[in-house]
């Protein structure tokens, strides 16, 4: 058997489908109350892929819940992904043993996602279980292929891109939206004892992380708000892959594509706008916004 691809098990077929069906319907309903930005991207998609993507988007949370649970040591975060890199082992032996794994066992085996793709994932989380920082660009960008751009290329799979430069594509989409939750979680992460922009950089700037965290959002000249606007000129840059990527996906995949782009690009436009604060009331689009944006970014993709 092939490891990097799943195989559906057919020892017990309408076992299996029932399992894989339970499983759909907790992934939705784990979607619909957690993917607060991504859900209503979701739902612009066809029934089946927008299935895979919640299976997905499950496993992707469950991971994710590990490293942010405050009532876990390192040592024990550690071991819970370690049950979540077993637990794949079974969805690509075809041996599902829970509903949840059953509907990713399905999204995978039909849309041929290799698991080294989701194991990068688990991967990527394990970099946040310690104090992380990255010394520059590149590390920065290893850290948001592990915990977005492989995701991206995972979701390409299942909206039926074919074409060899979609990976690369995805990758860079997945950076520009990991940049935009960085710069809107700046505190946040730093209360956990995480800080991911480039220290070269922040350093280059005559700052150190101490004097970041006292940004003044009202002062448009300081060191500070000049380090956070190239910050946001990357993500701006790095969201052009999602206009390049859109011709070479399946045109019924293309509004949610194009709604995940442009969720993330109307949270970077409203950071901008009020010059990337730190602390306080969290960043966010109301639900009417993203709505409004998900259908504006529907029928951007549509016309492509």
């Amino acid at each position: 058997m092939n490891r990097g691809v799943a195989v559906l098990d057919a020892a017990s077929p309408q076992a299996a489908r029932d399992l894989a069906s339970a499983g759909a319907k907790q992934c939705a309903h784990v979607a619909r109350t957690e993917a607060r930005t991504f859900y209503y991207a979701f739902l612009l998609l066809p029934p089946a892929r927008r299935r895979a993507i919640n299976a997905v988007y499950a496993f992707s949370r469950a991971v994710d819940d590990v490293a942010d649970d405050p009532a876990l040591g390192p040592a024990d975060k550690l071991r819970r992904l370690d049950a979540h890199r077993a637990a794949l082992e079974s969805v690509y032996a075809g041996r599902p043993g829970t509903p949840r794994l059953a509907a990713l066992a399905d999204a995978v085996a039909r849309h041929r996602i290799p698991r080294h793709m989701l194991e990068t994932l688990v991967d990527g989380v394990a970099m946040d279980v310690t104090p992380r920082r990255n010394a520059d660009v590149a590390a920065l960008r290893e850290y948001c292929h592990a915990v977005a751009g492989v995701v991206g290329q995972m979701c390409v799979r299942i909206f039926g891109a074919d074409d060899p430069r979609a990976d690369a594509l995805a990758d860079e989409l997945g950076f520009a939206l990991q940049l935009t939750n960085i710069l809107r979680d700046v505190a946040e992460d730093r209360a956990t004892g995480h800080f991911h922009l480039p220290l070269d950089e922040l350093h280059a700037h005559g700052l150190t992380e101490e004097s970041f965290l006292a940004h003044d959002p009202r002062d448009v000249a300081s060191s500070t708000s000049r380090f956070l606007r190239m910050q946001g000129e990357r993500a701006e840059a790095a969201f052009a892959a999602g206009d390049a990527l859109l011709p070479l996906v399946p045109a019924a995949s293309r509004p949610c594509l194009a709604g995940i782009a442009g969720l993330y690009h109307d949270l970077l436009a409203r950071l901008r706008e009020r010059n990337f604060p730190i602390g306080g009331e969290r960043v966010r689009l109301s639900g009417g916004e993203k709505a409004r944006s998900a259908l504006r970014a529907a029928l951007h993709g549509m016309q492509a």
